[in-house]
């Protein structure tokens, strides 16, 4: 789990990336008891997808040498980390103009896959957004902890050697079973996936909408 504060800085990274792997965008400010419960779980959700995704929370940083619109939230594995509501903005507007996927202004996730090595590094064809705030009210998960643990046992099951060998002809990762798998296994009510993922406030992807 990365501290970042621009897009720029998450394709450079992820174009210097070793393996094909799961990326993660969390758009969570640091304001309600929720929210700041999910900042908590940062330092955790940091060794706990380390290896398998790259999850990026959106507006923070752990550098020292932030500017004023920076405020101190929370002590991630050791180091500070800094919000910033500018730069989330910034990115979330930035993404907007990539994609026409709408910010919902909630706790929200958006899973894609990088391209390691391409001039490309983000791979957007197959993109799928979760309001996590929408699933909690609707009782589509248990939590936002639950889900976590669920989406990121999902990329260790699925994003393995053989599962990379195979998607590498098409340079696809199967983002949708990921999400479903995640979904099934942390889902509160005896809801279908199926019907779940028909909501297109909870759940969107890169075939709701065209990209640019």
């Amino acid at each position: 789990m990365f501290a970042v504060g621009s897009f720029e800085e998450i394709v450079r990274r992820e174009r210097q990336a070793d393996t094909k792997q799961v990326v993660i965008f969390l758009f969570v400010r640091p304001t309600g008891v929720l929210n700041q419960d999910i900042i908590k779980d940062f330092e955790y959700i940091h060794y706990n997808s380390a290896g398998y995704c790259s999850i990026y929370a959106i507006g923070y940083t752990d550098d020292i040498d932030h500017d004023s619109s920076f405020k101190a939230v929370e002590s991630v594995c050791n180091n500070e980390w800094y919000y910033s509501n500018r730069d989330y903005v910034w990115f979330k507007n930035k993404l907007e103009e990539r994609i026409k996927w709408k910010y919902s202004g909630e706790i929200e996730i958006l899973i894609l896959q990088n391209n390691p090595g391409s001039e490309n590094s983000l791979n957007f064809q197959n993109y799928v957004a979760i309001n996590i705030s929408k699933g909690l009210r609707d009782g589509y998960i248990d939590s936002f902890q639950a889900f976590m643990e669920s989406l990121i046992r999902s990329t260790r099951s699925k994003i393995c050697p053989e599962q990379v060998a195979r998607d590498l002809a098409n340079d696809r990762i199967r983002i949708k079973d990921i999400i479903s798998d995640a979904i099934m296994d942390c889902k509160k009510i005896p809801t279908p996936v199926k019907e779940i993922i028909k909501d297109r406030i909870f759940y969107r992807s890169a075939n709701t909408f065209s990209d640019h």
